[in-house]
């Protein structure tokens, strides 16, 4: 997978062989029991639902404590210690093709560590592990479809984790002053303001983290939340534009033309006859 750029980004599939195969399913240990050293190249992801548990990857270690999950990685063995509670409950989902490569799980390994829950992550190991464990081949497929869900939901949210780290605090809060005041009147100089910083200084900070300036993502968010009210409300047209930033109703038209390729009124309409075929 590559970005436009042509510089390739971290993948999970990029990294498992072509035939895809996970396992997934649900295990209990008591205080003190211990799973492994599994030897080698491995990849999984696990969802501790009680307990505790340290794990030992390589020459790393982390300790998890329920309810979290973790994707977990090593070139060379992993071990899970459990407890100090008395039962801990996980889920768990593994890959089992073989085919990994050294080079390919070290690149994941700053990426292995614990993530509180998401309801998608919790969704997809609970149903994976749901799964009859005489799945034929065709459940194989749907199994290992869950377990890359389930491991690049894990990667995309570390990866976002460590990129929000190195964004400055400054930008972090213009974006969310223009997220909450998108139907106030905002310039550079507001935002200037807003962020203790230049308008020259601000703009650079803010391409550099997000790959636009500040005053496109607000207009890109008004434009689209624009389009929301015009396919799920009656709300006037002219209502719709200054509700939403607009200083007139022909601004609003033009920016919507120039995003959806037709005016305000035939967007409305095509939403509802959609809506009215159904």
């Amino acid at each position: 997978m590559q970005n436009n750029s042509g510089t390739h980004i971290l993948s999970v599939t990029n990294i498992t062989a072509a035939n895809t195969a996970f396992a997934m399913g649900e295990s209990n240990y008591k205080n003190g029991e211990q799973f492994g050293p599994m030897a080698g190249c491995q990849l999984e992801a696990i969802y501790l639902r009680t307990g505790q548990v340290e794990v030992i990857h390589d020459e790393h270690r982390f300790r998890m404590s329920a309810p979290s999950v973790a994707l977990v990685a090593s070139a060379q063995k992993i071990v899970y210690r459990y407890g100090p509670a008395k039962m801990n409950n996980i889920l768990w989902c593994q890959y089992i093709a073989g085919g990994l490569s050294a080079s390919g799980v070290q690149r994941l390994l700053p990426y292995c560590g614990p993530l509180p829950p998401t309801a998608a992550s919790t969704s997809l190991m609970k149903i994976g592990a749901d799964l009859s464990s005489d799945i034929n081949d065709e459940m194989q497929n749907f199994s290992s479809a869950l377990g890359i869900a389930v491991l690049e939901e894990l990667l995309a949210r570390k990866r976002k984790q460590e990129t929000i780290a190195d964004i400055p605090p400054q930008v972090h809060h213009v974006r969310r002053y223009i997220e909450e005041h998108l139907n106030s009147d905002i310039t550079m100089a507001t935002l200037s303001e807003v962020s203790n910083l230049s308008p020259q200084h601000l703009n650079r900070l803010y391409k550099a983290a997000f790959g636009e300036n500040p005053l496109d993502y607000l207009w890109r968010l008004r434009v689209r939340r624009g389009a929301y009210l015009l396919r799920h409300t009656g709300m006037r047209i002219s209502q719709i534009a200054y509700n939403t930033g607009f200083k007139t109703p022909n601004h609003f038209s033009r920016l919507i033309r120039e995003r959806y390729g037709i005016s305000p009124r035939d967007l409305r309409s095509q939403e509802w006859r959609g809506a009215s075929n159904q």
